[in-house]
């Protein structure tokens, strides 16, 4: 085993007795010897087949490998010859033995008492016919000898090739475990599909005896597969799908590559067939070659995707032929060289050095296309051609296209013949590509040339337009799209994406550029020129491509992975990492050292073209002041990554919040530079949380995050950091002075540096570790303050927001964020302040609540207010001097949160002493239309604003306190209503009732006529203050009659009806809605039993010992009321007491009873001349019906009755004197 890096033997092998046939170095199965073997070496002799385990070792500062020839996997090959050996990536191996395909399976198996043992034996996957799941029919069955393997380990597909030149395809699964003969294509259909491709314009010869196959890896060609070489030098190109295929994916009308199909699922490309798709012949092969002389009687071969190598068996020389310089160029261009060798070739391969290395894809996807090598060539050095033979190793040095440019400066200078091939070859952008890669170099011979490199920047004369967009021609050069070539299709016509014959998909419209590309499509903002684009300058589109080709392996992968569910890794090399962030660094000192940022101009034109080549330049510095500020968020950003590296990023990101980890696998490296700062921001607190307590070790991170990541990490990030450590120690500083004072310098370092401190850990740790709840309070509103500079939150707050204004709604998410952390803060207290162990929770909210309401922040104030009111703390904000509460309140109720706060408002104005605004509101609030509000609450709304109104001393207001009392009258009159029919089934109409407060005429007209509500109505009539007699007398009368139909006895009659009687009297005892002598006289007659109502016999009589009750109720003398019955019985006006014997009698009865009661009370009086007077005043009264009992033609129990009247006249009379 030789070691062409440094030319040294590593190992040899001589532990095989047998002639060696063929030897391959392979990838070892996982678990079958120890984790440090990767590599074995498969042996094929004439006898057997053998696998040793390979060991890397280092002695002395070297690497060593050693071969372990003791443990060995040895297979018999009875008798058969192995051709080739081939190896997966998952460590399995083929071999070919005659006309038969072999695995090599080797496994390590576990015995009894933990002992383990080392298996292995030959299986033969073409015994069955039923591998085959295509098969041709005419297909014989002859044997062929199986000469060559060729593994596709990206697809995992696996290509045999026959002695006579078939071709057959076996598939090994998605999953790389399964082996499936797939189809097998014979040479002479071969032939037939490359003769019809060429359009039958050659022999169909060339195309037979195909000596080598080599599989094309995805990274490679998404479109091709395999290619097979003849013996002629003819490259037949096959696929293994049966259409065209997208070399990166699909792309949407937007000219953008979809990201989902860049990766290919390992089941989208598993084999549909296997068909030539494109035919290259050498030189020298057809006829029209300028050639003579071709290869001929090939034997070894190498391909890839821009290099083809060919060895002859019957001349000491190679034929290669490469596209490197030809990338994009109009037709397939190859150049070609012969280089002389000696012996027999047994192997040919290149190699190459990659500065920065990408990433494997998961085993579940394929790999993308890569880009063509010279794009790659920025980053892949040392690129070598190796020729094995019988004779020795020969190596061939491949010249690249910055060396090309080297040697053409070194021979003519910038203006030589050399330097304008090179120019005429690959354009003008790529020449300044290689300038700025000469400019960068640090290598001695570079400096030698560093001047003729910087002519080249400046000889391009050229200036920025704007121009029709017909003008803008394609570009002849690449840059990554989406991280991988978008473009390649049709900007590279390489063999692997060329067609026989190829069709031009190229449409002369400008094709979709990368991120990085120029900004072709910049409209210009005028109207008159809505077809114009901004055509940049060379050296611009140079800058770009050069950046966009050095972190295309990396720019859209993610940068980290989580491993044990709660750590972070660097999923690139750290020396990847770190060699990318210097090559970044160059791009950004050669913009600075050579002024490629151009300064900008002033003046003014009224030309049209002046000003548009103004913008464009304009437009172009802007773009370029956009690199640059790129570049150095990637350097950040690298450096960021690789500090976390050195000082352990799986114990660093052991102590992140676990629902951060997943944000930092999912985000590529492109959106970590351009918007990842949080994400940035959040590994650089971890990292400092990670040294708190180590004064040494944080101050020395800081340093080179301060040095490394200027932007990421300012002054303000040490001084907070540095806070950080006071306040670490604070914590673990007893309570007392001292701490108090770590804490204070902590606070006013945090102060500082507001805009760089995290406010929910920061203040997380003043609450928990030192009870600094004050500070919180300091910290969230300095902060608060710093992030809306223009008061733009408050605007919004006192004016409305503005929903287009991106600014206005950014400073107001800004503000929230800040007061949402006070407000967690005092959740948390409240929540302990009622816990089992309250401690002193409920005095650290209330220190942290006056201090917000202490302060001059409106918007706060407004937070805490919101906060108390989900607490029901009312009380808090009333009894507090905000001056912000009746502003807050209104703007609540504007925005419509709810009843409670005008509740919350009118407290306030009474609280306050506003007893004017108080009233007003309570009267609108009573007044509100809204059915939500009961009428119970509408009336004590009018109640409690009459109250006010009389506490206030403004006489407009206390003007309407008689309007505030009728409208409570109304409210009353109408909550009585609805009483009435709760209990009836008209839910509609209380509904309606128990809502805003209707008018008198509603009330009246809705439901106290509908109703027959005589009380009511009555009421109604009063609170209306009309007056009408008649209406009077009828609700009068219909009130009686009421209760007379209503009772069932005379007891309850009278109980009812003094009641009803005597509750109407103390509502209306001295107005004219209590018309006593009508309502005497009429209870007089109906309670005789004189009346009928509605056609109905009256039913019950009152006694006559219910009228004495009934004058006690309405405040009545006795005496006064046998006057109303004199009057009565005297006027003659009603022939029921004149010519009704019955009601003659009824009346005389009640008189006698009045009569005695009077003469009782007299009698228990003593003797005055009032008693006098009143006793000659009842004589007088009754003296009518005295007359009229002892008229002659009386009845027998009227004159009965008249008698005993006739003894209370003597006795009365007596009481007169």
């Amino acid at each position: 085993m030789w070691n062409y890096e440094t030319n040294d033997d590593l190992a040899f092998f001589d532990s095989s007795d047998s002639a060696i046939l063929k030897v391959a170095l392979v990838d070892i199965k996982p678990g079958v010897f120890e984790d440090d073997i990767r590599y074995g070496l498969v042996v094929g002799t004439i006898s057997d087949i053998c696998l040793y385990p390979v060991f890397d070792s280092e002695e002395n500062g070297q690497s060593n490998i050693t071969i372990d020839s003791k443990r060995c996997f040895k297979i018999a090959l009875d008798g058969a010859t192995v051709n080739d050996i081939a190896y997966t990536s998952c460590g399995r191996v083929f071999y070919t033995a005659d006309d038969q395909l072999f695995e090599f399976v080797y496994e390590k198996q576990h015995g009894w008492f933990g002992s383990t043992s080392h298996k292995c034996r030959g299986v033969n996957q073409t015994a069955s016919i039923l591998g085959t799941i295509i098969s041709l029919p005419f297909f014989g069955s002859s044997k062929e000898q199986l000469d060559q393997i060729s593994m596709d380990r990206s697809r995992n597909l696996m290509y045999l090739l026959g002695r006579n030149g078939t071709v057959s395809v076996w598939d090994l699964g998605a999953d790389g475990a399964g082996c499936q003969k797939f189809v097998s294509v014979p040479m002479s259909k071969i032939a037939h599909e490359a003769l019809i491709l060429t359009q039958f314009g050659h022999d169909e010869s060339s195309f037979h005896n195909i000596t080598s196959i080599k599989a094309l890896e995805a990274h490679q060609s998404a479109a091709l597969n395999l290619v097979a070489t003849t013996a002629k030098g003819v490259r037949l190109y096959f696929s293994v799908s049966t259409g065209p295929q997208n070399t990166v994916g699909q792309i949407n009308n937007n000219g953008k590559v979809n990201e989902r199909f860049q990766n290919r699922p390992q089941t989208s490309v598993r084999p549909q067939c296997l068909r030539v798709a494109h035919v290259r012949f050498a030189p020298g092969v057809t006829p029209t070659s300028i050639y003579g002389d071709g290869p001929n009687g090939v034997s070894v071969v190498y391909n890839d995707e821009s290099i083809c190598a060919m060895a002859t068996a019957n001349r000491n020389t190679i034929f290669t032929f490469s596209n490197f310089f030809y990338p994009a160029t109009q037709c397939f261009v190859e150049s070609s060289t012969e280089c002389d060798i000696t012996g027999h070739v047994w192997e040919i391969e290149t190699i190459s050095h990659s500065k920065i290395k990408s990433r494997a894809p998961p085993k579940h996807l394929v790999d993308r296309v890569h880009p063509h090598p010279f794009y790659r060539s920025q980053l892949e050095t040392n690129h070598r051609l190796l020729v094995c033979s019988n004779e020795g190793v020969f190596e061939f040095a491949q010249i690249n296209a910055v060396e090309a440019l080297r040697e053409a400066l070194f021979d003519g200078g910038v203006e030589g013949n050399a330097t304008l091939q090179l120019w005429q070859k690959i354009g003008p952008t790529e020449i300044l590509i290689l300038a700025f890669r000469i400019l960068v170099s640090d290598t001695p011979i570079d400096e030698r040339i560093r001047g003729k490199a910087e002519q080249l920047l400046y000889s391009i004369k050229e200036n920025p337009e704007i121009i029709d967009n017909g003008r803008l021609t394609d570009q002849s050069t690449w840059s990554p799209n989406d991280s991988s070539m978008a473009e390649w299709r049709h900007r590279m016509k390489t063999p692997l994406l060329s067609s026989t014959p190829r069709n031009d998909a190229r449409n002369g419209q400008t094709l979709y550029s990368s991120p990085f590309s120029p900004a072709l499509d910049i409209s210009v903002a005028s109207g008159h020129h809505a077809n114009m684009k901004l055509s940049t300058t060379r050296r611009h589109d140079a800058l770009f491509f050069y950046f966009s080709r050095l972190v295309a392996p990396v720019w859209n992968d993610t940068i980290c992975e989580i491993f044990n569910e709660k750590h972070l890794r660097i999923t690139f090399e750290p020396e990847s990492i770190l060699m990318l962030k210097e090559e970044v660094q160059k791009i950004g000192r050669l913009m600075d050292d050579y002024r490629l940022v151009p300064n900008m101009e002033f003046g003014y034109t009224a030309n049209v073209a002046d000003r548009l080549n103004s913008e464009a330049s304009t437009l172009e510095r802007q773009s370029l002041i956009g690199l640059r500020k790129l570049v150095d968020a990637t350097v950040e950003t690298l450096s960021l990554w690789l500090i976390a590296y050195e000082h352990n990023l799986a114990a660093i990101s052991s102590g992140m919040n676990p629902q951060l980890l997943p944000n930092f696998c999912s985000r590529k490296l492109a959106h970590l530079v351009s918007d990842g700062s949080n994400l940035n921001a959040e590994l650089i607190r971890a990292m400092i949380k990670y040294f708190l307590g180590d004064e040494a070790g944080t101050k020395t991170l800081s340093e080179n995050l301060r040095q490394m990541c200027p932007n990421l990490y300012s002054e303000d990030d040490a001084c907070v950091t540095f806070a950080m450590e006071q306040l670490e120690a604070a914590r673990k500083q007893g309570a007392g002075s001292a701490r108090r004072r770590l804490v204070q310098t902590a606070v006013d370092m945090f102060k500082q540096s507001i805009g760089k401190v995290v406010l929910v850990s920061t203040c997380q740790q003043l609450a928990e570790s030192v009870e600094a709840y004050e500070a919180i309070v300091e910290l969230c509103l300095l902060r608060a303050a710093k992030d809306d500079p223009k008061q733009l939150a408050l605007l919004a707050y006192k004016h409305g927001r503005n929903v287009s204004d991106a600014e206005m709604l950014s400073a107001e998410k800004k503000r929230s964020d800040c007061y949402r952390v006070i407000t967690d803060e005092l959740e948390r207290l409240d929540e302990e302040a009622t816990s089992e162990v309250p401690r002193d929770a409920a005095v650290n909210r209330d220190l942290m609540i006056n201090a917000v309401l202490n302060s001059e922040d409106q918007l706060a104030h407004a937070a805490v207010f919101r906060w108390l009111l989900t607490k029901n703390k009312t009380n808090v904000i009333l009894q507090s001097k905000s001056p912000y509460i009746e502003f807050f309140l209104v703007q609540e109720i504007n925005a419509g949160r709810g009843q409670k706060y005008f509740d919350l408002l009118w407290r306030f104005y009474e609280k306050s002493g506003n007893y004017d605004k108080a009233a007003r509101l309570l009267s609108k609030l009573a007044e509100n239309d809204n059915w939500k509000m009961g009428l119970t609450q509408r009336c004590a709304y009018l109640s409690h604003a009459i109250l006010c109104a009389q506490s206030c001393k403004d006489s407009t207001v206390t003007a309407n306190i008689d309007e505030l009392r009728d409208r409570l009258d109304v409210a009353n009159v109408q909550m009585r209503i609805k009483d009435a029919l709760s209990n009836s089934r008209n839910e509609e109409l209380v509904a309606k009732l128990d809502g805003p407060i209707l008018s008198l005429q509603e009330l009246l007209l809705q439901f106290v006529v509908p109703f027959k509500m005589h009380k009511i109505k009555l009421a109604l009539l009063h609170c209306a203050g009309m007056y009408v007699e008649e209406h009077i007398f009828e609700t009068w009368e219909n009130i009686i009659q009421d209760e007379f139909t209503t009772a069932h006895n005379e007891d309850a009659l009278c109980d009812q009806l003094a009641n009803t009687i005597g509750e109407l009297f103390q509502v209306y005892r001295d107005t004219k809605y209590f018309p006593k002598e009508f309502i005497i006289r009429r209870i007089l007659e109906i309670g005789s039993g004189g009346v009928t109502g509605e056609g109905q016999t009256q039913r019950l009589v009152l006694p006559p010992s219910f009228y004495p009750l009934l004058c006690r109720k309405i405040e009545l003398t006795n005496c006064d009321f046998l006057k109303i019955a004199s009057e009565e019985f005297r006027s003659g006006g009603d022939a029921w007491w004149t010519h009704n014997s019955r009601g003659q009698e009824y009346i005389t009865k009640v008189v006698l009873k009045l009569t005695r009661t009077v003469i009782r009370e007299l009698e228990s009086a003593p003797t005055t001349m009032s008693r006098r007077s009143t006793a000659r005043e009842c004589l007088t009264h009754i003296l009518p019906f005295i007359r009229r009992s002892c008229d002659v033609s009386a009845a027998l129990n009227l004159q009965s009755l008249g008698n005993e009247l006739t003894a209370l006249q003597n006795r009365l009379s007596e009481l007169s004197n």
